[in-house]
């Protein structure tokens, strides 16, 4: 049965696909022309790999309805991992000679030459990082003094408050002041007007009694 040839298909496509893990993980901590030996028996087993599912792809094709439903999943979930795969080797195909050549090609397998290139790009890179907390510092010390120019306009916005609150009780006094004196004004201009009238009242008193006294004197 169909169904039968691709179980069998898919065991080898399984044996194939660990092995490839396996040397993946070879290469990655490989170098020179092991590394490069690792790298191209992978690339013949993913070739392997990719017959092996194509054939699985074509029985799942040809497979009784009632298989295929099933057949076409697993084709797919094994083609999703070896595309996978296929991206993790060339990330790794590369990976290792950038960590250790920042991206550069050394052109010779020396690894006195190759231990010097990465000397010097170890050197490099502590020099940016000197360089970048040098930087830090500056900043820090910036952000301080820019603190300390804060906290002291601060305490002179304090000051100006406390003089401007002192001004404010002081012309509340003063109003105050002026209030009391208007007062007292108002109150003396009453008693002038008060003492007037009562002046008026005895002089009009005095010319009567004069008037009386001279009629009683000369017409009596």
């Amino acid at each position: 049965m169909s169904s039968e040839r691709f179980e069998d298909l898919d065991d080898d496509f399984s044996a194939i696909m660990r092995e490839v893990k396996s040397e993946l993980t070879l290469i990655q901590r490989s170098v020179g022309e092991q590394r490069k030996s690792s790298i191209r028996i992978t690339e013949k087993r993913l070739e392997s790999a990719e017959k092996t599912l194509q054939q699985m792809e074509a029985e799942s094709q040809n497979a009784p309805a009632a298989f295929r439903i099933g057949m076409n999943s697993k084709a797919r979930k094994c083609r999703t991992d070896l595309e996978r795969i296929k991206k993790e080797l060339r990330q790794a195909s590369s990976s290792r000679e950038e960590l250790f050549s920042g991206g550069r090609t050394y052109g010779t397998q020396d690894p006195a030459v190759i231990q010097g290139y990465q000397r010097n790009t170890l050197i490099q890179g502590t020099g940016s990082l000197n360089r970048a907390s040098e930087s830090i510092a500056r900043s820090k010390a910036v952000a301080t003094e820019s603190e300390q120019v804060g906290t002291e306009t601060l305490g002179e916005l304090y000051g100006q408050r406390e003089q401007l609150l002192r001004a404010t009780d002081t012309v509340a006094e003063t109003d105050a002041e002026v209030s009391k004196a208007k007062t007292i004004l108002i109150s003396m201009g009453k008693r002038v007007i008060t003492d007037k009238l009562i002046m008026m009242i005895i002089i009009l008193l005095e010319l009567g009694i004069i008037g009386g006294l001279v009629y009683w004197k000369f017409f009596s």
